[in-house]
């Protein structure tokens, strides 16, 4: 399998020149299984860099791909609208969402955001073929993968994925605070002997008493539950928007201190397992 981060920022967009090494997109990595299936996971801004390259890839073949979120926070689904190929009637997307158990939820939880007076397009009207699909916990099949979907524990729910094929592991856990048993236990279920672990590390230590309840880990809890895990490799992702390049540059000096084998998620980065 192939990762690809085409937004690592948490929170909000930040667009300056402070930020240009990591980026400054929100949430969306992009999976490449070993038959060149596409999962995308979130749809942050940096879907619509994806969206680009894949209209540039494919020309006027269709493209279909699953689409697959963590949860419904705006840095999460914000770059769907501006992702071009959903504007073509040849493509086919299926989004997958966890823990709404209502069809109509789950597709209004995409096409609020394109209703008037917000978006000038009604997502109703897009002319690409789609597929809403409700998650349960527990795991299932798509594409040539195995997924486990568990919920972590985030304001107004979320869902961490474990995506299996030919032996090897990637663990996508954004967005989950530590110091509750039941989300605790679905990181390591969820992280446990990954190859590639990437993990919400959005605070440092210091920051985090500050922000009790607002739903997220210091690179110190990333670096931490890796270990406990066994995890071979962890990438630092989510990264604060008041964290500039060179206080990430900082941190993952610090992560590499604990674990042999950190990185922190820059946009563009691809990773091969």
């Amino acid at each position: 399998m192939r990762v690809r981060f085409w937004g690592v920022r948490g929170s909000t967009p930040t667009p300056q020149r402070e930020n240009m090494t990591y980026g400054g997109n929100t949430s969306c990595i992009e999976i490449r299984t070993d038959s060149n299936q596409i999962l995308v996971f979130d749809g942050g801004t940096g879907i619509r860099l994806l969206g680009n390259e894949l209209l540039q890839e494919f020309g006027d073949q269709p493209i279909n791909a699953h689409i697959f979120f963590s949860h419904f926070h705006l840095d999460h689904i914000q770059g769907v609208p501006f992702f071009r190929p959903l504007y073509y009637p040849q493509n086919h997307f299926t989004f997958y969402f966890a823990g709404r158990r209502d069809a109509n939820l789950v597709m209004d939880a995409l096409a609020g955001m394109m209703a008037n007076p917000y978006f000038p397009i009604d997502m109703s009207k897009l002319p690409c073929s789609r597929e809403y699909v409700d998650l349960v916990e527990g795991t299932f099949k798509v594409a040539d993968t195995r997924i486990l979907v568990l919920p972590l524990n985030h304001p107004q729910g979320c869902v961490g994925y474990r995506i299996m094929q030919n032996e090897k592991v990637i663990s996508y856990c954004t967005d989950v605070e530590h110091g509750v048993d039941w989300s605790d236990g679905n990181v390591q279920t969820l992280a446990k002997n990954a190859d590639f672990y990437i993990a919400d590390s959005q605070y440092t230590p210091e920051e985090l008493p500050d922000h009790t309840g607002w739903g997220h880990s210091s690179w110190e809890q990333a670096i931490e539950s890796g270990i406990e895990a066994g995890v071979k490799r962890i990438a630092l992702f989510h990264h604060d928007p008041y964290h500039e390049d060179a206080q990430v540059d900082e941190i993952l000096e610090n992560a590499r201190q604990r674990h042999p084998n950190v990185i922190a998620a820059r946009e563009g980065l691809e990773v091969t397992l």
